[in-house]
């Protein structure tokens, strides 16, 4: 779909009230509308500015300032034989332009330190972008499997009635007994609460699936195709390839690894603190002192100019330094164990994610093969009782078995798309492209 159609999906959404998304679309939208992923750019943006200013420390301060002091208690120095003589000024006034540089360890430190954090907001944009898309996928392929559902529960119901209904011909014949009639009227019944199921399902999925796409859940929605669709990302054939994608494009082992990177920022950020600092600073302004502050005129300003730098060694700052110290140290500590446990868990997740696929992939063939089967022994059982050869009994027992294979295969379906979700977003490439599908 058109760019340009694309950012009028919302609009229609709501203009229409049901609008088809195809699993693109859905992604699409999921992308302009979600809180998560809006909250997750907008933390990168933070953490981008963020750099921005920690790599400008070595940049000079520039302040202007602009005073008026009173003095009320003026000294004065008496003089014998000719009184007293104040020693300053009522009134002062003084502007300048002052400009320092600060030569510090803790600059280039903190530089690296907001680095390594908007590298972790992006890599968290990345997977946050990524669950976005699996929740999409889930919903989007729930929705499918809710309405396959529906149609497998309806085509039981019309096969029930139709038995129901050739069981009633056959009584009025005379050819069956009235127990076998209300086994026929049973069955029939029985569909009822399946159908009714069926039908809140295909609600409930629909609703799930707006809320994936960022609406509200009493916005309906619609899905456009199908449960044996393929899937839309290319997903490794091996697992040793799937290894190697994930140790390329795990969005939990880049976290886990920029997490250390951030401790130990953090520590040298701590140690920077014992460190000297040199401040290079220059003032440049003017300043007067007059009795009356009503009076005072540009010619009571004279210049005032200097320069100074100045050498600062921590020597004792009571336990802050240290403790802070200490903090980062533990911190790291904790960070690392972390780190560790999110990569133990990843390897895992890799391994349970492509048992789960590769039985899914084994479940559908199975369950493929068992609806071909059904169906002919349906079809035997419904020739077979119109000649009266087996009881309402055992038809009925086939068209449930037909009905139960169905469902399995549906249900493998949706097993096997999110078996396929799961693979790929835990080796990191859950990333769909829109053109690709299109």
């Amino acid at each position: 779909m058109k760019k340009k159609l694309t950012l009028f999906l919302p609009v229609l959404f709501f203009a229409t009230q049901l609008f088809a998304f195809t699993l693109s679309e859905a992604v699409n939208t999921a992308m302009e509308q979600r809180g998560d992923v809006a909250a997750a750019r907008n933390e990168v943006e933070s953490s981008r500015w963020s750099r921005n200013a920690a790599h400008t420390w070595f940049l000079p301060q520039v302040d202007f300032s602009l005073s008026y002091q009173k003095s009320h208690d003026v000294q004065e120095m008496n003089i014998p034989g000719m009184g007293s003589i104040p020693m300053g000024t009522e009134w002062a006034s003084m502007y300048a332009v002052t400009a320092s540089v600060p030569i510090v360890l803790q600059g280039p430190v903190g530089a690296s330190m907001s680095s390594t954090a908007l590298n972790l907001s992006q890599i968290t944009l990345s997977g946050a972008e990524q669950d976005a898309v699996s929740s999409v996928i889930t919903s989007f392929y729930g929705v499918l499997m809710a309405e396959m559902m529906s149609d497998v529960t309806t085509e039981a119901m019309d096969i029930a009635r139709e038995g129901f209904v050739l069981a009633q011909q056959r009584f009025d014949a005379g050819t069956i007994s009235r127990f076998e009639l209300l086994q026929s009227q049973v069955a029939y019944e029985n569909r009822r609460p399946d159908s009714i199921a069926a039908c809140v399902g295909v609600e409930n999925s629909q609703a799930a699936f707006s809320v994936s796409l960022g609406f509200n859940q009493s916005q309906p929605a619609a899905v456009e195709g199908n449960l044996t669709d393929p899937f839309p990302v290319t997903l490794p054939e091996t697992y040793d390839e799937a290894l190697l994608l994930m140790e390329q494009n795990s969005t939990t082992l880049a976290s886990a690894e920029e997490l250390r990177d951030l401790a130990d920022c953090q520590v040298n950020l701590s140690a920077a603190g014992f460190a000297p600092q040199l401040i290079f600073q220059t003032s440049y302004g003017f300043q007067a002192g007059v009795d009356d502050i009503w009076k005072i005129q540009g010619e009571d300003y004279s210049r005032s100019w200097s320069t100074s730098a100045i050498l600062q060694i921590p020597i004792f700052h009571g336990i802050n330094d240290f403790s802070s110290y200490k903090s980062a140290t533990s911190d790291r500590m904790a960070t690392y164990a972390r780190s560790n446990d999110m990569e133990n868990y990843a390897s895992l997740e890799l391994t349970a994610t492509w048992n789960a696929l590769n039985q899914a992939r084994e479940t559908v063939g199975a369950a493929e093969s068992t609806v071909q089967q059904a169906v002919e022994g349906s079809e035997i059982a419904r020739v077979s009782y119109e000649a009266g050869i087996i009881t309402r009994l055992d038809m009925d027992g086939a068209f449930l078995a037909l009905t139960q294979a169905r469902t399995n295969y549906a249900s493998a379906l949706y097993s096997l798309k999110t078996a396929e979700a799961g693979l790929a977003r835990s080796v990191g490439i859950l990333t769909i492209d829109l053109k690709e599908i299109n």
